[in-house]
């Protein structure tokens, strides 16, 4: 989970990176930070759709096959063994 979180900032933060590296670039005189004249609003909606749009690759790439077989949690030997989905072949006894 952190991972996704850590992946979803940084895709958040790669317009004002670029912002950033534009005015560097640029080597504009800037009299107080980088970002007293930036577009914050468009950067920030820049920034969501990255998030949207890797929200939905990740939705698409990640996952299970769509005939798996979900086992819920159960107790084994005194420990609880997490749900998971199998595939359909990998059936206790099969």
């Amino acid at each position: 989970m952190p991972r996704v979180i850590l992946f979803n900032l940084l895709l958040f933060a790669v317009p004002f990176a670029g912002y950033a590296a534009y005015v560097w670039l640029r080597r504009r005189a800037v009299v107080g930070g980088v970002f007293d004249d930036a577009p914050i609003v468009w950067l920030a909606a820049a920034g969501l759709v990255l998030v949207i749009a890797g929200f939905a690759v990740f939705g698409v790439i990640s996952g299970s096959e769509p005939d798996g077989v979900y086992v819920p949690p159960y107790m084994e030997d005194g420990r609880i063994v997490p749900g998971r989905i199998i595939a359909p072949g990998e059936a206790a006894g099969e």
